[in-house]
């Protein structure tokens, strides 16, 4: 079983890939915040297709994911960065459906409030209790809230298999 977990950010994104109860990748994928807003974008898009496009068995063959989770739309941001952040969000569910290696797939987006629930029990909690759940919850140390919450988003996906 394979779920991919996106935590999609302007300044950060967070990608966990979780296969038969390990993780394989766990990576932010950083940004260059001196760019504009498409090139931005256009990078991380680039970064995490080539990350998962890169998933292979032990064999060498490239391993699709089963389901792939990602952070559904703040519905109660403000500000400029609403727009690039839909944006950002938009371009990565474009891109991953447009490319060979997970179109078709199994899609969860779960909203910011979800994925905290699932995780702690409440729907607002702040990302240093979430680093904390999900040590606590699965035994996960992630290095960044980005990974924590991509970890996490990946688990909702093996909970969404394991109940299908």
């Amino acid at each position: 079983m394979l779920t991919i977990g996106i935590d999609p950010s302007l300044t950060a994104t967070g990608l966990v890939a979780w296969h038969d109860g390990k993780v394989i990748i766990a990576k932010t994928c950083k940004n260059r915040p001196n760019l504009d807003t498409i090139p931005r974008v256009l990078e991380i898009v680039k970064e995490l297709c080539l990350d998962i496009g890169n998933i292979c068995d032990d064999s060498g063959w490239y391993l699709p994911p089963d389901v792939v989770v990602i952070e559904g739309f703040s519905y109660g941001s403000r500000g400029r960065g609403l727009f690039e952040t839909a944006y950002l969000g938009y371009r990565i569910r474009e891109e991953l459906e447009s490319n060979s290696f997970v179109k078709g797939q199994t899609y969860i987006e779960p909203s910011p409030n979800e994925l905290k629930k699932f995780v702690t029990g409440k729907g607002n909690s702040p990302k240093d209790v979430m680093m904390q759940q999900v040590l606590k919850k699965w035994g996960y140390e992630a290095k960044d809230n980005n990974i924590s919450d991509a970890f996490a988003l990946a688990m909702m996906g093996v909970d969404y298999l394991c109940k299908s």
